[in-house]
């Protein structure tokens, strides 16, 4: 019955999602402006919808690290985008023939023609322990 139990336990453990940190280094912000606003989208109908955020961390663009850190994300493979929200509306601004007025990043430094790359272009894997990637902003 010990052994029974105890195989048991293992079974359920290893169907658990294990939670990391992920951290995130930025640089390419232009100036100490406003807020960054760095987001985890869980799949690619979700990526880029502002209701489609798994979850979300705010840093100020004066901060000296520049650095978003997400804790005890469950292991997963996630969608990463940022963007320089310099004037603090909670919008990712464009002008008028929808070019970005603010800066944007991507997982994995995704190239951007002609619009956002796709989920899979940016995703970034979170597993276990602490991932550390990196995301530069670009501006127009």
């Amino acid at each position: 019955m010990k052994t029974l139990l105890s195989s048991l336990l293992v079974f359920i453990s290893a169907g658990t999602s294990i939670a990391g940190d992920l951290h995130v280094s930025i640089s390419g912000v232009r100036n100490q402006v406003g807020k960054v606003r760095v987001a985890l989208f869980k799949s690619p109908e979700e990526f880029l919808k502002k209701e489609g955020r798994f979850v979300e961390v705010v840093i100020s663009a004066a901060t000296a690290s520049k650095e978003a850190v997400f804790f005890r994300i469950p292991d997963d493979i996630y969608g990463l985008a940022a963007f320089h929200d310099e004037n603090d509306n909670l919008e990712f601004d464009k002008n008028f023939v929808g070019l970005p007025l603010e800066g944007f990043g991507f997982g994995n430094d995704a190239p951007v023609f002609f619009g956002a790359p796709d989920f899979t272009n940016a995703a970034v894997k979170v597993s276990g322990g602490k991932t550390h990637v990196h995301l530069k902003l670009r501006y127009w």
